[in-house]
């Protein structure tokens, strides 16, 4: 009887302790802008890491996607900016959202990806120009971008660098774990 309260006492002392080193989503979500700030610092330039840029990337900036602090893991998205392979030209900045995940407490959190919603989804949303990111549910998320002129939306361009039209776009996971716009809503035109 003895034996089985101290192995009883021990195992609830383990599984105390383990939970008492447990992070909070916000430190966690801390960890995960460090290892994004570090990650960019080394791929990119001119970054929304940066002190004397326009829009900062901060922890507002880094939406959950799934969590587990029984076992540690985690999932989040970081939406960021900045010029990969730093090649400085006109067309060469753009908006980024990274996957950053860690399958355990023990493990460190790494970039899994700089194309967290899928490359099919950028075929109809232009990274160049994305505004806002919104994150409705941990599967469903609101993005404000500026697209060019089109057949369908019609528009005046202003060049390379100043598109016709903003759009809001719904993107939301599908059955198939695949992201996908699932509405596409003219908010603005330049004409």
């Amino acid at each position: 009887m003895k034996i089985s309260h101290i192995l009883l006492f021990s195992i609830l002392n383990i599984v105390a302790m383990k939970n008492s080193y447990a992070l909070t989503e916000n430190q966690e979500k801390l960890q995960v802008l460090n290892v994004v700030k570090k990650y960019a610092e080394v791929t990119a330039c001119m970054t929304t890491f940066e002190k004397d840029t326009e829009k900062k990337t901060t922890i507002k900036d880094i939406f959950t996607i799934d969590r587990d602090p029984s076992l540690g893991s985690s999932s989040y998205f970081i939406f960021w900016g900045g010029d990969i392979g730093c090649n400085g030209g006109s067309g060469t900045w753009s908006s980024i959202i990274s996957e950053v995940g860690r399958v355990s407490a023990s493990r460190p959190f790494l970039v899994q990806n700089d194309d967290a919603l899928g490359t099919d989804i950028y075929e109809k949303i232009n990274l160049r120009f994305i505004e806002s990111v919104k994150q409705i549910s941990p599967q469903n998320f609101e993005i404000i971008s500026w697209n060019y002129a089109d057949d369908k939306y019609g528009g005046k361009d202003g060049g390379n660098n100043f598109p016709a039209n903003k759009f809001k776009y719904i993107v939301k996971k599908d059955d198939n774990y695949q992201w996908k716009v699932v509405s596409q809503t003219l908010i603005k035109q330049n004409k």
